[in-house]
Formats: structure tokens, C-alpha cells, sequence
């Protein structure tokens, strides 16, 4: 039994005449009248008292009536939560972020976007990294922003910023005065980093520097995210090394200082499923490419 059969069913039940119903259902009488038939047989009833006078219903047509109006109201609610939610996850962006990549440039991306597409409900969440892959992975995430090097083989990834590494100090440090901080300046000091679990790109470029600036870094602290590290750094835990977008944290306790040494850069790229083909998605996608 099927939906279409229900629907004859009852397009004939309300009708009492297999001519007006066929018209209604825009059919021939025929195919009409074998399908009642067929759906008879297959419930052992008779649905219908056919006779000279006309078609009316049997006891067994009456009670299976209520039932199969039920049936298909059901089936229409169903169909119209299925459209509403697509339609609501094709209005919607769920989008990963850091704050320096907010501060730098998402914000900016955000009114742009809202201006040229404001019925699309936006939805931020900040995560680390690591966290917004894996949700952009799962589809938890349409889009993020990521620090690169990252490889997924079911991801996108597109270049926005590029950031440098700046030594992060106490105020009251003796070489804050300084306006750029050579590396082995910090040999004797502790220094607070993220894990390198955590960020292992970032942390092994950290250790590369400074050996090549001739010393160890003796970790006094690991910390994260990237704020706290640079709270623990305020606090008097010892300075780091971060990215310069962290300059856009205002911590009043700190002063961030240029390295004298070159430094790789650190890319931070908008990242999204390769199967996400949105159209909410390609256009915010299009507006961050006119900001970066």
C-alpha cells in the first residue's frame, strides 16, 4: 500500500462516483477504478458498495476513511518540516573562528555579508584549530579560519591573512623598552607556550628559532588558547612567542615586540568542505576574498 492509494481512497470516498473522483485526481476512470481494487485486495475488504444506484462506503470504508485523511495529513506535515528545514539550513552559515582572525578581518566580513545577504541567520562559534577541522569535517561548520599547515583530504583551504611572530613580555621587562627583540635575548628566559599537541606547527617553528638563535626555551608553562598564554605572560609566568595577530588581545600588562630575526610566516586560511557547495557559502566565501 502507497500514498497514491490513499489519496484515490479518498478522492473517491468524498466523491461517491468514480468519474468525478478520476476527474479530480486527473486520471481515467479505469487505471482509478483498478487501483481501488487492488488496494481492496490487498486488505481483504471491500471499501465500497457499488450498485446501479452509485458507489457509497461500507463499514469497513467508513472506519479506513478517518484513518487514511490522518494518514496523509501526517505525511503532508512531514513533507513541510522536511522543506522547512532545508530551507533553513540553506539560509543559515555556521561559521569557526579565532579572535585575532575576528578582530583582523571577520568582523569586517560579517556587515559586509549581513548587508548583501541579511535574512541568512549567521551563527559564530571560536575554537582552536584543531576543533573547527573536525567540525567543518562532520558539517557541524559550513566555513573556518584556520592556521595553516593543515591537510585534509576533504577540505578547501584559501589564504586570507598572514601573520609574523612577535616576542610577548611582561610591561615592567627590562628589555620592553627595546622597539625589536633579538632571539637570544630570551635564552635565560621562561617561556610559556601552547602545547605542542595542540599546535604542533607553531611549536616545533618555535623550538627551530630559537635553536638557531643558539639556545633551548625552558618551558616554565604550557597553556591555551592563545589568550591565555598570553595571560600567563601578563601574570609574570615568563614571555612567548605568539603571532602577531594576538596584538589585537588588550592586555594592558603586556607589550609585544618585533623579532630582529627574520621569521616564517603564519598563514591563516578560510577552510570548508569540498561537498559544501552552498550557495550562502560561496557568497560569503566571495565576500572574504574582496576583504582579505
Amino acid at each position: 500500500m502507497e500514498l497514491r492509494h490513499l489519496k484515490y481512497f479518498v478522492a473517491v470516498a468524498e466523491e461517491l462516483n468514480f468519474r468525478r473522483a478520476a476527474e479530480r485526481l486527473f486520471m481515467e476512470q479505469p487505471p482509478l477504478s483498478r487501483q481501488i481494487r487492488q488496494l481492496e485486495d490487498e486488505l481483504g475488504v471491500e471499501l465500497f458498495q457499488r450498485n446501479r444506484q452509485g458507489v457509497s462506503l461500507t463499514a469497513a470504508g467508513r472506519a479506513f476513511l478517518d484513518e487514511a485523511r490522518l494518514t496523509l495529513a501526517q505525511a503532508d506535515r512531514a513533507a513541510q518540516a522536511a522543506r522547512q528545514a532545508g530551507e533553513a539550513k540553506q539560509n543559515k552559515l555556521t561559521i569557526g573562528f579565532s579572535i585575532c582572525v575576528f578582530n583582523r578581518l571577520l568582523a569586517n566580513v560579517i556587515q559586509t555579508f549581513r548587508e548583501i545577504a541579511p535574512t541568512v541567520n549567521i551563527s559564530l562559534t571560536e575554537a582552536m584549530t584543531a576543533a573547527q577541522v573536525q567540525a567543518i569535517a562532520t558539517g557541524d561548520l559550513d566555513v573556518g579560519f584556520i592556521h595553516l599547515p593543515i591537510d585534509h583530504p576533504d577540505l578547501c583551504f584559501e589564504t586570507v591573512l598572514t601573520e609574523q611572530l612577535v616576542a610577548v613580555l611582561p610591561q615592567n621587562h627590562s628589555l620592553a623598552a627595546l622597539p625589536e627583540i633579538p632571539l637570544h635575548f630570551l635564552a635565560n628566559e621562561p617561556f610559556v607556550l601552547c602545547p605542542e599537541q595542540v599546535k604542533p606547527d607553531l611549536y616545533h617553528q618555535i623550538m627551530r628559532l630559537c635553536q638557531q638563535a643558539g639556545f633551548q626555551p625552558k618551558i616554565a608553562q604550557e597553556a591555551t588558547p592563545p589568550e591565555v598564554v598570553v595571560s600567563f605572560v601578563e601574570a609574570g609566568a615568563g614571555v612567548s612567542l605568539v603571532a602577531s595577530g594576538a596584538q589585537t588581545r588588550h592586555n594592558a600588562g603586556v607589550v609585544y615586540r618585533a623579532i630582529a630575526e627574520t621569521t616564517p610566516q603564519i598563514e591563516i586560511a578560510a577552510a570548508w568542505h569540498k561537498q559544501n557547495q552552498s550557495p550562502v557559502l560561496c557568497e560569503f566565501l566571495e565576500v572574504v576574498r574582496q576583504i582579505a
